[in-house]
């Protein structure tokens, strides 16, 4: 043999020894991917986790504010507004949460009312929100 035949024939069988995956190089590719992916779950459920507590935060402050504005738009004397303790639930978006609310009514002297609001995740423990607001008969501002 000359010395190309020679040369084409080692070729050939390095070449040959280089063109497939070997065993080892798979697995350590699988298990590459496989941490990947298990990493990836756990941030989504960590990001879902964050999500739904800020939609039970939002719709806490939705009633919230909802409730206390829907009590200073009523005349001073109206009897919605009258001394006394009161309940009231319903689903609040974002993400259609049931919140229970509770709020307490007092006279504060001639001309004012306190109003003690308080707010929770309904049938689940966790954090209330709570806001008090005075309402007052008249500034005694003139036009």
């Amino acid at each position: 043999m000359d010395d190309s035949g020679a040369r084409a024939k080692r070729t050939r069988r390095t070449g040959a020894r280089r063109r497939g995956t070997g065993l080892v190089e798979v697995l350590v590719a699988m298990t590459l991917v496989l941490v990947l992916i298990v990493g990836a779950a756990e941030m989504l459920m960590l990001a879902l986790g964050a999500k739904r507590k800020g939609d039970v935060a939002a719709a806490l402050t939705h009633a919230l504010t909802d409730r206390l504005e829907a009590l200073k738009s009523r005349p001073f004397d109206d009897p919605e507004l009258a001394a006394g303790e009161y309940e009231a639930a319903g689903r609040v978006e974002p993400g259609a949460s049931l919140v229970a609310s509770s709020w307490r009514i007092e006279d504060e002297g001639e001309g004012a009312k306190r109003i003690t609001l308080t707010v929770r995740r309904a049938g689940r423990p966790g954090p209330a929100t709570t806001a008090v607001a005075f309402v007052l008969r008249d500034l005694g501002f003139e036009p």
